[in-house]
């Protein structure tokens, strides 16, 4: 990733990173064009239990994973092999307690307010991810370790297209809810089967204490991380369900999942970079710069995504995906500026992950939970759902002040020199969108040729404004990628 690191290092991630972009334009074509057909074929209810549903899956997930498939990857001192099997062990018995545990408790969600007893079936079913997951874990982190990416990929687009095809499917055939539980099992299916075939590794139910301690306590602050961002997400399944309704959550969470497609950019730059960064953690001058470039890269391609979809949120749903969806405009405007601002955070995020500072994000989401808590409950009652996407903004702003000072303090790591040219022609590029919108689009495809105007000034702006040796670094780049 720069100029100084390793030329071995710098290859495998850039080419990692453009095989994952692939999977991912895939995925976000297919997650896309499911939608637009679920959103038609199902109502705002459908979606609005079904993010429930998830949520409390989610939490099973999370807290049977322990951070043990992430503290091998960032052990760069440590032969996964030899902790595998206990991590392997603690976590398929801590999924198997959960998911039982989940299947009991779904008739007590069933009872919360503005929830159904539809849940209760589906959530019993769904519990299976628990378990699912924690069988995923030791193929995935002896892959990652490698920066071998083809066969997640595979997997990756494998469970996208399943589940897309199986709900689609479910949705037509009148299944209603059912059919995203049975796309969830399906993909999930294929997707482990996807890995196991190509791990070396088999399962070794062992447990030897000495082999899981050195992982652990990097394991529970990146878990304890992740949970607390769930704790802070609870407020929608909690607060927002029982003040506006199902009805509402499932706008909010349709808005959320649309707004949200750029960040898939971030999503792979974090995969890829935590264990490359983490490659680099004693040479912070190396690491700084590498990071930096990491930014300008990924922020190249996630602003100008979500800056456009901001600025042609209400034409793209209106046409696209109906009339019943409009009043989620608002919160689709809401969360793109959440993805530019936190998803610049997020990958500064992964950042203090590959210095070992788990214990400085987990403060950051302490603060960040208890924050989307106030604003959402302060802020609800008079905005209605669109609230919980205002809060959602507020948190990306002082996530990414307190990620910034913080990583510039480790490390000499400074945010605005690094996305200062996809930021100002990302900018302007949504400006001419939003004129067109308010000027000239009407139908689908002056929408489509407004948006493939303004993507084209993007990068005639992003060359200009960059100057000769950005736009030579960025061939640069490719041209490592290309000759893989």
């Amino acid at each position: 990733m720069t100029r100084s690191g390793s030329p071995g290092l710098r290859s495998r991630t850039l080419r990692s990173f453009v095989l994952l972009s692939a999977q991912k334009v895939v995925g976000i074509v297919v997650t896309a064009g499911g939608s637009i057909v679920l959103a038609r074929l199902l109502t705002p209810e459908v979606f609005g239990l079904y993010a429930i549903i998830t949520f409390v899956i989610a939490l099973g997930v999370r807290f049977s994973e322990l951070g043990l498939g992430a503290a091998l990857i960032q052990r760069r001192d440590l032969d996964p092999a030899a902790g595998l099997g206990a991590a392997f062990a603690a976590t398929l018995g801590l999924a198997l307690l959960l998911g039982a545990a989940i299947a009991a408790a779904a008739p007590l969600v069933a009872r919360w307010p503005g929830v159904s007893s539809d849940v209760t079936a589906p959530l019993r079913w769904l519990a299976l991810l628990v378990v699912l997951s924690a069988l995923r874990m030791p193929a995935a982190v002896l892959l990652e370790r490698r920066l071998a990416y083809l066969p997640l990929t595979i997997a990756d687009t494998a469970d996208t297209v399943v589940f897309n095809a199986v709900a689609i499917v479910g949705a037509l055939a009148g299944a209603g809810l059912g059919s995203f539980v049975a796309g969830a099992l399906a993909a999930r299916a294929v997707s482990l089967a996807v890995l196991w075939s190509v791990a070396r590794w088999r399962p070794a139910l062992c447990w030897r204490w000495r082999e899981l301690a050195p992982v652990l306590k990097f394991g529970i602050l990146f878990q304890g991380s992740i949970l607390i961002n769930i704790a802070g997400d609870a407020v929608v399944p909690a607060f927002v369900t029982a003040w506006s309704g199902v009805a509402a959550v499932g706008l909010l969470n349709w808005a959320a999942m649309l707004a949200f497609l750029p960040l898939q950019v971030v999503t792979i730059a974090g995969r890829v970079l935590f264990p490359a960064l983490s490659s680099l953690q004693a040479d912070t001058e190396r690491f700084a710069e590498a990071a930096a470039r990491a930014v300008n890269r990924v922020t190249t391609v996630l602003y100008p995504a979500a800056a456009l979809l901001l600025a042609g949120a209400e034409p793209l749903v209106r046409l696209v995906f109906g009339e019943a969806w409009v009043p989620a405009v608002p919160a689709v405007r809401c969360f793109c500026l959440s993805a530019i601002i936190g998803g610049t955070g997020t990958i500064l995020v992964h950042a203090l992950y590959s210095l070992g500072r788990a214990d400085l994000v987990l403060r950051l989401n302490l603060l960040g939970a208890a924050l989307v808590w106030v604003l959402t409950v302060g802020l609800v009652p008079s905005l209605g759902f669109v609230g919980f996407a205002v809060a959602s903004v507020c948190l990306a702003c002082a996530s990414i002040a307190y990620t910034a000072w913080t990583l510039h303090r480790l490390v000499s790591f400074r945010v605005l020199p690094a996305v200062r040219v996809p930021l100002t022609a990302s900018l302007s590029s949504a400006a001419m969108l939003a004129a067109l919108a308010g000027l000239w689009i009407h139908d689908l495809p002056s929408l489509i040729l407004g948006a493939a105007i303004s993507a084209g000034a993007y990068v005639v702006l992003a060359g200009l404004v960059g100057g000769a040796a950005w736009r030579i670094e960025f061939i640069a780049d490719w041209r490592t990628v290309l000759q893989g």
